[in-house]
């Protein structure tokens, strides 16, 4: 999750440059995008030892559009390609695309509101936005060196204030996915083989998914299923067939997706496990897919709700593992000697 690549630069600029900047440096500094300075609607601000700048005028500079949320003191800024959301008075920045959750940024000093206008810290733009960044001492100059948007973004940012919004009521959620230390459901999926698949869910993002999952577990559903549809570099899939290859039905749920609006930003990256779903949205059940590889199609489409904590190799073997056409299912990629489910466990 720490991945931040491309963006955030209205929010930071690389630590280094002005931690040694003293308090009298207050708007005695001058901030330049491949060459030209910026004009600051107001002067630079020393914080806590990190500059401020106006969010107005940096985004102006380097290309990007942005839009104020007055209700949550929001901020969103988009380059076109990803969007960073931020708020007043909180210290964490999220990086998302349109479909999920790409990174975060940690802020020492969070944006605020200084005498009317936005301020946000300059930190780490040299990572965040692909730029760079040099500091001259003796003329106290920023010159940062960034190839702009083609296009004009006016009145994109606007268009994803209900993202801002939905993550403003999930911060802490988001917070807690992206730290890897928030609100989890632990559960481990016990192979007749004796592999143990560890997995950790997510109530506060896909709390339906999970109570679901849980759920079947507890009442021994997924005891002596199999994985059905193996498809190596994809995914594996079980938890609707026996043994016997007959069907095993359980209650339909809500699929808790952003196409089917939910805001679900989990990226099905590798060890992922989202709910598998025929063509109704809301047609997942019982079978659950866990991501052999990363896959960008599924991100919106499907509810992912945990991750593989431990036992990926086990998942590499199930993956890995010979399949054919099986007549009984009338299925493809269906695995020539059976990946079979002791149980699953909530822990």
């Amino acid at each position: 999750m720490k991945r931040i690549t491309a963006f955030i630069a209205a929010f930071s600029v690389a630590a280094s440059i002005f931690t040694a900047l003293p308090a009298s440096a207050d708007g005695d500094v001058t901030i330049r995008v491949n060459g030209s300075a910026v004009t600051m609607q107001v002067p630079p601000v020393i914080e806590n030892g990190r500059t401020l700048v106006s969010l107005r005028s940096v985004s102006d500079a380097l290309g990007c559009d942005i839009a104020w949320d007055p209700d949550t003191r929001g901020i969103t800024v988009t380059d076109g390609s990803e969007l960073t959301f931020a708020w007043i008075g909180k210290d964490t920045a999220f990086l998302t695309d349109a479909v999920k959750m790409c990174g975060y940024a940690p802020m020492e000093v969070p944006p605020t509101i200084i005498n009317d206008y936005t301020m946000v810290p300059l930190r780490a733009l040299s990572e965040l936005f692909g730029a760079e960044v040099n500091w001259d001492d003796a003329s106290r100059t920023v010159d940062i060196t960034y190839t702009r948007p083609a296009a004009d973004l006016t009145g994109i940012a606007e268009k994803f204030k209900s993202y801002e919004q939905a993550l403003f009521g999930m911060y802490d959620a988001y917070l807690g996915y992206a730290l890897k230390n928030g609100n989890v459901v632990n559960a481990e999926i016990q192979l007749e083989n004796g592999g143990v698949i560890e997995l950790e869910l997510y109530p506060d993002i896909a709390p339906v998914s999970v109570a679901n999952f849980v759920r079947l577990a507890e009442s021994h559903f997924y005891d002596g299923l199999i994985f059905h549809r193996v498809i190596k570099d994809f995914m594996i899939q079980g938890g609707g067939f026996g043994t016997d290859y007959d069907y095993k039905k359980a209650d339909n749920i809500t699929g808790e997706f952003l196409v089917n609006g939910y805001f679900n930003l989990i990226h099905h990256a590798r060890g992922v496990i989202s709910m598998a779903r025929a063509q109704d949205y809301n047609s997942g059940s019982s079978q659950f897919f866990i991501m052999h590889a990363d896959s960008d199609s599924l991100d919106g489409q499907y509810a992912a709700f945990g991750r593989v904590t431990s036992g990926m190799e086990y998942v590499d073997a199930i993956a890995e593992t010979p399949t054919e056409h099986n007549d009984t299912m009338n299925a493809d990629d269906v695995p020539v000697q059976q990946q079979v489910i002791k149980t699953v466990v909530i822990k």
